[in-house]
């Protein structure tokens, strides 16, 4: 949620009183301006309070679903609409300790860190641990998990200060 010390004091971006409804993630990507004319009137409700409200007032959506995909692309699938927009780039999936071939993926953008679904490997589970944008390749290990695996760095970009 965002919210304000006082009126007119610089808004803040908070997370989300009902964390099965946290959406930080996505609006840290916001800037400072538009997190100041930014309002979440349902920020402080949680969710079954939210539906109840909708039953309430009869509001078509009251028993929808809840989305698990991105809510702007409504009935469209997120595979559909990445397809659409990228395209596809067929690219090898090596996996990761051995560098043997294991397959093909029909694009990068399809897939990110740590998925193990929409692989199509036998003998899995498979995990994406790594990728080569420049290459378009994926590299998959069975050992995501592995004490040698962990990160212990991470790059990032385009940062906003909303604190």
């Amino acid at each position: 949620s965002v919210s304000a010390a006082a009126p007119g004091a610089p808004r803040a971006l908070r997370l989300s009183a009902d964390p099965a409804k946290d959406q930080t993630y996505f609006l840290a990507a916001l800037s400072p301006e538009q997190v100041r004319r930014a309002l979440f009137p349902l920020g402080p409700l949680p969710k079954p309070r939210v539906r109840e409200l909708a039953r309430a007032a009869m509001l078509p959506n009251m028993d929808r679903k809840d989305s698990q995909g991105i809510c702007f692309l409504g009935k469209v699938k997120f595979a559909e609409f990445v397809e659409e927009h990228l395209g596809r780039w067929v690219g090898l999936i090596l996996e990761e300790e051995t560098g043997a071939a294991l397959g093909f993926h029909k694009g990068f953008w399809f897939h990110t860190i740590g998925q193990r679904t929409g692989l199509y490997l036998p003998d899995g589970p498979w995990y994406v641990v790594r990728k080569d944008l420049e290459m378009n390749v994926l590299y998959v290990s069975k050992d995501y998990y592995a004490g040698e695996k962990r990160r212990d760095s991470f790059l990032c970009g385009g940062v906003n200060s909303l604190l």
